[in-house]
């Protein structure tokens, strides 16, 4: 099966080579992949639903989160397209331990677990290419802890909106803000007021744009400062 999703950890090309190439070469588990999409606010997976498949996603952004058993939703984490594979972490388990919705409408190649596990022990490409997903999602969850470890209100916010918005995007362009002010309180263990003022205060200071649903960066290099600002003694 010939794809052009060039960003998922099992196209044929590395990820770093994408960009010199425009034609479609293969996926090297392609027995194993399905493609799909899902509109906003659909579920890829829900909690406490069989485990059976992973997602790598060619556009949009998933929210992962957690239901405790009062109903309260916990969010421990976003996917991007890139290596990033969603429900990985659920690979060996019979159910996932978290839910997945897309936050924007998103497109994605669903992996069977079962089938991609019996193709890494035949091709160590392929292992390799699942120990460098598992890397890829330690370092992101090390970057969401560092997001709401020891850093102030107005850190952890500029943090947060650096990891949503892709890293190659530093022009004046207008994102979508697939989160709600209270979705972002949840996420950094802030209040919804202190995510306003927050907010406001950066727009006061020419930082950013933010209408609703929409963020534009008008300030990179400021931003930047702002998450490297240490929480206060």
């Amino acid at each position: 099966m010939s794809c052009n999703n060039f960003v998922c950890p099992f196209h044929e090309l590395q990820a770093s080579d994408y960009l010199t190439s425009d034609s479609e070469l293969k996926c090297l588990i392609t027995d194993a992949v399905k493609q799909v999409r899902f509109k906003k606010g659909e579920i890829l997976f829900a909690q406490g639903q069989r485990s059976d498949s992973l997602f790598s996603l060619s556009s949009g952004i998933v929210k992962i989160a957690h239901h405790s058993q009062d109903g309260r939703e916990q969010i421990v984490g976003l996917s991007t397209p890139g290596k990033l594979l969603v429900g990985l972490q659920s690979i060996n388990d019979d159910i996932y331990e978290y839910s997945a919705v897309a936050e924007t409408e998103t497109y994605a190649c669903k992996i069977r677990h079962r089938a991609l596990l019996r193709t890494a022990q035949k091709k160590g490409e392929v292992a390799m290419r699942l120990i460098g997903s598992l890397n890829a999602q330690l370092a992101h969850s090390r970057s969401l802890m560092k997001v709401m470890g020891h850093k102030s209100a107005a850190a952890k916010i500029a943090s947060f909106i650096q990891l949503v918005i892709p890293s190659s995007e530093h022009g004046n362009k207008r994102f979508t803000l697939p989160f709600s002010r209270r979705e972002i309180a949840n996420l950094l263990g802030l209040s919804e007021e202190t995510v306003c003022r927050q907010m406001a205060k950066m727009k006061r200071r020419g930082i950013l744009y933010a209408p609703r649903g929409k963020i534009e960066i008008l300030d990179w290099d400021q931003l930047q400062l702002m998450a490297a600002e240490p929480c206060p003694s």
